[in-house]
């Protein structure tokens, strides 16, 4: 590289200005000229090096490897970057995994040791009550209640004119189911049901003489139907809500005084 040197000096200096062309002498020249230096500066000689621009058309070797190691620590970081991510993941994977397995062990166990148990009802005792032949009676239907769940209670709803009471396919009439707690496995839970003869339907002749005719026994066959919506719990926890529904059929030695429930047949089913 070359440097290009320019040297100036001041106008005073006779040395230089012999070797400088003149310019045309002119009276605002001349005045220039006689001018005296400026006050504080004194003569001096300054020498300005301005270096030419330098232009590489071919990188250093060096260069090169730079670059490269640039490259690789790049790539490395990525790498370490996405194994760390999928050690990440995996780990996520696995704690999901491992909650999934114990939720659903819970819910299994829970399934298993709660799963509830439709309750069994036996019919007891029936009682009719007429004022006068002919009149509508009123059926007093009890019943006795068992709960086979041993960790669970069981809640009744009361369900207004929810039973119904046939002979054959002539309806008795219609009562209404009673509201009811009951502990786990009780088996001594005894309720009735009052079913309420139809005013405007006469009394079948058959249940009719059966009511009427106390020296003469005559058995009747009855179907009592009942529904109400159940609430499985323990302690205070509400684990289950059904629907129940109660056929009973059953048959009687007579409808007057000394009735006797000679057989029995009741289903309960839960949806």
């Amino acid at each position: 590289m070359e440097d290009e040197r320019v040297v100036a000096s001041s106008a005073g200096d006779p040395r230089l200005l012999s070797s400088t062309p003149h310019a045309p002498t002119t009276p605002h020249n001349n005045r220039l000229m006689n001018l005296p230096p400026p006050p504080g500066h004194p003569l001096a000689t300054y020498v300005v090096q301005v270096p030419k621009d330098q232009i590489y058309r071919v990188p250093p070797p060096e260069n090169a490897g730079i670059v490269e190691r640039h490259r690789e620590a790049a790539k490395n970081k990525g790498k370490n970057s996405k194994g760390k991510c999928s050690r990440y993941l995996i780990c996520i994977a696995i704690v999901l995994l491992v909650i999934g397995v114990l939720v659903s062990g819970a819910i299994a166990a829970v399934y298993f040791i709660f799963t509830p148990k439709a309750p069994n009802f036996t019919v007891s005792k029936l009682h009719v009550k007429q004022q006068k032949q002919g009149s509508p009676p009123t059926y007093d239907v009890t019943l006795k209640a068992k709960n086979p769940n041993e960790k669970m209670g069981i809640h009744y709803k009361s369900d207004e004119d929810g039973a119904t009471l046939t002979f054959w396919t002539k309806n008795l009439g219609f009562g209404d189911f009673p509201s009811l707690e009951q502990k786990p496995g009780d088996d001594l839970s005894i309720f009735a049901i009052k079913i309420r003869a139809l005013k405007t339907k006469a009394v079948p002749p058959n249940v009719q003489k059966s009511i009427s005719d106390k020296k003469t026994k005559r058995q009747i066959s009855l179907k009592l139907k009942f529904e109400s919506p159940l609430v499985f719990n323990v302690w205070f926890l509400k684990l289950w809500k059904k629907d129940m529904t109660v056929n009973c059929a059953f048959r009687v030695s007579t409808m007057a005084q000394g009735t006797k429930i000679l057989s029995q047949n009741c289903k309960t089913k839960l949806s």
